[in-house]
């Protein structure tokens, strides 16, 4: 009724510089989302971008429209509907001047977003997603410091508050300009239809649609290259969906034994989804009876290196770059595979496939931490005998890994503060102890009298950002042509060449101390991998890149005796990936044993149930000439591979079949979702 009733001057007034603050924000708004994507677009995704067509190019710019008029009218619809309700009571000046400072704060929020976006893209290739919560839960004092170290945080800041500054003066010049024009109808009737005008155009913005659905993040795509699908939500709707899908990760979804059964046939198995044993059978391995290793079963140690990335190493030369330093002679000597890629794209994340195959990096923080998981590598080599053994450079109470690692049933976890214990001097970053004194440690429990063969597990931390070294390690001078340093995340990139070098250094010392060693070195296995390669360096800019973006190295030094008594067959050019270390370890190393793992023996030409080099994000097929880009759980685009050795592949997608790759991401998901929310008694190993 009120707006069928004269309005007075002073209301009118209220109305009109209302709405003018209203349109005003909501114009910056859109300009600066605007500006962000044009810059990131320009600055991550040109090549891309370029090589689509003008009605897909003309698509993307529309589609971001519609997410950015989304969020400007979510951000303005509770001040419109005050403005409409409250314009003519005498308080409204008050709530005029609230509007004001409401306006400033939103346009605020816009720019921190769009800088955090700007630098999530940098160092991830993708805008901000679910991982900037497991960020959340690293050690905060770590995680400052490299914020502070690798990225230009002071710089943003004034950044940020210049562009608010050059905000306040063209907000008030238009504000200005508009208080010459009247947009607000003269007539009581014109009034209330302009209103309702206003609230339906508001509804519609807000839906992203006028259609039977609201847009959604699956509309979120214009064409087949991610990096340019990726820069088609602004900041704050991105991190809308990473916060939703975090929620959502806390919840998993039911999977039936009906689901599996179907994943599987997929994969060319049949299986009793009637009998819950049977569902688990293709991850089912007996090692052969071997008598000599029932009377020699060598100890292991796995080192998980931080970092340690095929990408680096392929600049190494032994005269003018040398960086491998003590681990040269011994990846010459032992067995060693560059064919080969991480599960997971972070430390967390493969760390939680090694250990129970679970796709999901924030599993040790989680409520499913605790359950039983029948590809528990830790439960596997203590029913075959072993004493379990976890050293980590860091803290144990990162990502509350001092409960997971117990829970997964390790006898012994050495962290930190006990390095420090048995080495005072002992050097270390935010993040933990230098790797020499992790592999001191390392050597110190080996040579620990034990009557149990040990597996022991660790985990290095020097190679992380913010880069730095011991003070007494020399830094090389390294030269690198201009393209190749433009591809590095930071400015010191000789620091970053010295930082790998230390640690593969580190880890060829710990090697030659065990070979050196006569009580040890006829009596181990000792391997390492990365736990992924180095992010940052601009994958998404080179598509022939698809696969060596997520390759890491894999060592393995067994003593001539078991290469001998285990027909070990070592072909160097051989695929592989992270779920295949454990199957090729426990293969060689205990007799007549069974236990469950998608992996493949390595070391061996026995058939394999699994037989890919897989990542999350992309799969090869042992003996394919094709790699699959695991776009979704059932769907997969596959680009031939045109480079052997370093697994490049034609940015022309290839008509190869990728169902059974995603097929098995499909699967190894649903397996996790079934033992987390149902779990069973299964018979695990002998």
């Amino acid at each position: 009724m009120m707006l069928f009733c004269p309005i007075s001057n002073s209301n009118k007034e209220n109305l009109k510089d209302s709405f003018n603050i209203i349109f005003t924000g909501m114009i910056f708004m859109l300009v600066i989302l605007t500006l962000a994507r044009v810059i990131m677009l320009f600055q991550f995704a040109l090549s891309p971008f370029s090589e689509i067509s003008f009605k897909e190019q003309l698509g993307f710019f529309i589609l971001s429209l519609r997410f950015d008029l989304k969020i400007i009218t979510i951000a303005y619809s509770l001040p419109l509907l005050l403005t409409i309700c409250l314009f003519s009571f005498n308080f409204f000046k008050k709530i005029k001047k609230l509007l004001q400072i409401y306006s400033h704060f939103v346009i605020f929020v816009i720019f921190v977003f769009a800088v955090i976006n700007y630098f999530y893209f940098k160092t991830y290739e993708k805008c901000i997603d679910t991982f900037i919560f497991a960020i959340s839960k690293e050690d905060p004092l770590a995680v400052l410091k490299t914020v502070i170290s690798d990225y230009p945080v002071f710089t943003g800041l004034i950044g940020i508050i210049i562009a608010c500054v050059v905000y306040k003066l063209l907000h008030k010049k238009l504000l200005k300009f508009l208080a010459k024009f009247n947009l607000v109808p003269s007539f009581k009737i014109s009034l209330s239809v302009f209103f309702l005008v206003l609230v339906l155009a508001f509804s519609g913005f807000i839906r992203g649609s006028f259609g039977t659905f609201p847009l959604r993040q699956l509309n979120a795509q214009i064409c087949d290259k991610p990096a340019v699908n990726n820069n088609i939500p602004n900041g704050i709707i991105a991190f809308y969906w990473a916060y939703k899908w975090n929620q959502i990760s806390a919840k998993l979804p039911t999977v039936t034994a009906d689901d599996i059964a179907s994943t599987y046939n997929k994969l060319g198995f049949k299986v009793d989804k009637s009998d819950l044993n049977d569902l688990f059978r293709p991850l089912k391995k007996t090692t052969r009876k071997n008598e000599f290793l029932e009377e020699h079963k060598p100890d292991i140690v796995f080192n998980v290196m931080e970092s340690m990335s095929t990408h680096i190493l392929s600049f190494d030369n032994k005269d003018t770059r040398d960086l491998l330093g003590a681990l040269r002679k011994n990846i010459k000597e032992d067995m060693f595979f560059t064919n080969f890629v991480s599960e997971g794209d972070g430390t967390s994340d493969s760390l939680t496939r090694l250990f129970v195959a679970v796709p999901d990096l924030n599993l040790s923080t989680s409520a499913y931490s605790g359950k039983s998981y029948i590809c528990n590598i830790v439960e596997l080599f203590k029913k075959a005998g072993y004493e379990t053994i976890f050293v980590t450079a860091s803290t144990s109470s990162w990502r509350n890994y001092d409960n997971f690692l117990r829970e997964l049933g390790f006898d012994r976890v050495i962290e930190r503060s006990n390095v420090l214990k048995d080495f005072p001097n002992a050097t270390a970053s935010a993040w933990g102890i230098d790797d020499e004194y992790l592999f001191k440690e390392t050597y110190k429990v080996l040579k620990e009298k034990h009557d149990k063969p040990r597996f022991i597990m660790t985990l290095s931390i020097t190679n992380h950002p913010p880069y730095r070294l011991p003070k007494d390690v020399e830094i090389q001078k390294i030269k690198l042509d201009e393209k190749t340093l433009d591809r590095f995340p930071y400015d010191n990139t000789e620091t970053i060449f010295a930082t790998f070098r230390y640690a593969n250094d580190e880890l060829g010392k710990f090697i030659n101390a065990v070979k050196e060693d006569v009580s040890l070195k006829d009596n181990i296995f000792i391997a390492a991998t990365g736990d992924h390669n180095m992010r940052g360096i601009g994958y998404s800019d080179y598509p022939e890149e698809l696969v060596f973006g997520h390759e890491v190295p894999f060592y393995l030094y067994m003593p001539e005796k078991y290469i001998r008594n285990t027909a070990v067959r070592y072909d160097p050019k051989r695929l592989g990936s992270h779920k295949d270390i454990i199957t090729t370890l426990v293969s060689h190393a205990v007799s007549d044993y069974t236990f469950y793992s998608f992996g493949c023996d390595m070391l061996s030409n026995d058939k394999c149930n699994f037989p890919y080099a897989y990542n999350q994000s992309v799969s090869v097929g042992y003996g394919k000439d094709y790699a699959c880009e695991l776009q979704t759980d059932n769907y997969g685009v596959s680009y031939k591979i045109t480079d052997r050795k370093q697994l490049l592949v034609s940015p022309k997608a290839d008509d190869a079949n990728c169902t059974k790759e995603a097929a098995f991401k499909k699967l190894e998901a649903q397996l996790y979702y079934f033992q987390a929310m149902m779990p069973v008694k299964l018979e695990k190993t002998k």
